[in-house]
């Protein structure tokens, strides 16, 4: 780093709310939530895609802004540096390696399928991808290892921030909204989009610190609940519980920049982006690897649940029903259109 290099700082704006998931990080690693803001040419005027109910349910999973811990979050908490870290997270970045034993079992349990193109050439697909996927864990399986192993170091402070929060989450201090998922899938199928996305209060009761504080949905009453959100501006009323206290430093200001000589500056590459909770590309070939085979299912309904299984096995998440249609209807319409 040079010497007295100048950091060029500017104001966050926070959002009205913001995911559950958002917030343990905010009071953990200091990662305050940003405005996302989307206008789409409605009446609505600039807003926060985040809940926005034209864009569900797109934005059901927050951005996915830090996908590996940044160096001044190791420096802010006080965690050695593993230098080789760096690295081996942004090449185990979205790879999913975790997932890759559990994949090249089921692709090694089906290697006999194939498939006959006219050339009469049969293409044994899943022996071909239970071969990329051996190669892929042997690459990667020992930077995950690495990078699991530097990651742990940061657990014990987000399980702090969980007990903080759960606290007041709790004791009724501060309030958490979530989506009916269920009812959201119903109303939006009957065309009532805007109706469709009403948050409700979570109960008190309903949060425990064993819960996955990462995932923000839960089981209330039978059905599924989703998009859980909290104001920014109540986690603010308790910052002197939540958030903790940073270094002092200088700070010039001109106009609406801010400058300083004496910060530390993030080696955070340009990773920021709207995390896609599916690969729909995936997706779109396990379809039309099924349609070649002769393998799709009888009906519409049979063939979106097809997938959604199949990307809970391979993403070890699936969409919901209505993403299916939503992002995949031209590909259905095409092998369904004459039901």
């Amino acid at each position: 780093m040079a010497e007295n290099k100048l950091t060029f700082l500017t104001e966050v704006e926070l959002p009205p709310s913001c995911f559950l998931s958002e917030a343990i990080d905010w009071i953990a690693f200091g990662r305050v939530p940003q405005m996302q803001h989307h206008t789409d040419g409605s009446s609505d005027g600039i807003v926060d895609y985040r809940f926005y109910w034209r864009e569900m349910p797109e934005n059901f999973e927050p951005h996915f802004d830090y996908p590996w811990f940044d160096r001044l979050e190791f420096e802010s908490l006080g965690i050695p540096v593993t230098e080789e870290y760096f690295e081996a997270a942004e090449k185990c970045y979205l790879e999913f390696v975790h997932d890759l034993p559990k994949r090249i079992k089921e692709y090694e349990s089906n290697k006999g399928t194939y498939i006959e193109p006219e050339d009469g050439k049969r293409i044994y697909l899943y022996a071909e991808r239970a071969s990329e996927a051996r190669a892929k864990l042997l690459e990667l399986g020992p930077l995950q290892s690495l990078v699991d192993e530097v990651e742990a170091r940061f657990k014990p402070h987000y399980d702090v921030a969980c007990a903080k929060i759960f606290q007041l989450l709790a004791l009724e201090k501060i309030r958490c909204q979530s989506l009916n998922i269920d009812r959201w899938e119903r109303l939006y199928d009957d065309g009532e989009r805007r109706e469709a996305a009403i948050f409700e209060d979570v109960p008190a009761t309903a949060f425990s610190l064993g819960m996955d504080w990462s995932k923000n949905e839960l089981l209330l009453a039978g059905e599924r609940h989703g998009a859980m959100r909290v104001s920014t501006q109540e986690i603010l009323d308790h910052r002197s519980i939540l958030l903790q206290s940073g270094k002092p430093i200088s700070v010039e200001q001109f106009g609406t920049f801010y400058t300083s000589s004496n910060i530390a500056r993030t080696n955070r590459r340009s990773k920021i982006g709207r995390r896609s909770v599916v690969d729909w590309g995936l997706l779109e070939t396990r379809l039309e690897e099924m349609a070649r085979a002769g393998a799709l299912p009888d009906g519409k309904e049979s063939c979106i649940y097809e997938l959604i299984v199949f990307a809970e096995s391979e993403l070890g998440k699936g969409p919901s029903r209505t993403a299916v249609q939503r992002n995949l209807r031209s590909q259905l319409d095409a092998h369904y259109a004459q039901n």
